[in-house]
Formats: C-alpha cells, sequence, structure tokens
C-alpha cells in the first residue's frame, strides 16, 4: 500500500528553490516514503501526526493523514530555519 505526496504551495515552492545536489536526495525520500519503503522518520515534539525526516542539513517537516493514505509535505528547509 502506497502513499499519496501532496506539497502545501510554500513547502512546494521551497522544494523547487533547493541546490540541485539536495533536490534529488528529497525527491529520493519523497518516492521512498510514497512507496511505503524503509526511512527514519520521527515526530516533532509537541506536535501531533506532524514528523520530519532528516535529508543532511535539511528536514522534511509531514503531516500524516492516515483516513485517505495522504502524507502533506509542509515545509522544507535547513535544520535551524524549519521548525519556525
Amino acid at each position: 500500500m502506497g502513499w499519496k505526496i501532496i506539497f502545501t504551495k510554500s513547502a512546494y515552492k521551497e522544494y523547487k528553490s533547493l541546490p540541485l545536489n539536495y533536490y534529488d536526495l528529497v525527491k529520493r525520500v519523497l518516492i521512498k516514503l510514497a512507496s511505503n519503503e524503509k526511512i527514519e522518520i520521527k515526530t516533532v515534539k509537541g506536535e501531533k501526526d506532524i514528523f520530519r525526516i532528516r535529508v543532511g542539513k535539511y528536514r522534511i517537516l509531514v503531516k500524516k493523514i492516515k483516513d485517505e493514505n495522504i502524507f502533506l509535505i509542509i515545509k522544507i528547509g535547513k535544520r535551524g530555519d524549519v521548525y519556525k
């Protein structure tokens, strides 16, 4: 069973503006996420149903919508900036 990946408008803009090497890495991680392969995904402290995926010095914040099998990409950014 796979998952559908949807971006918020701002997250898609951040994704498209990533440096080329990180763009490819993030793309590979999102493909793994959609196909239900094993990746390191952790919950964000103090948040419910919001998770983070580490890709080098960048983080991907996702919200899991279980009823519809959707991962909503909320934000993509550098480690220090993404949680603000």
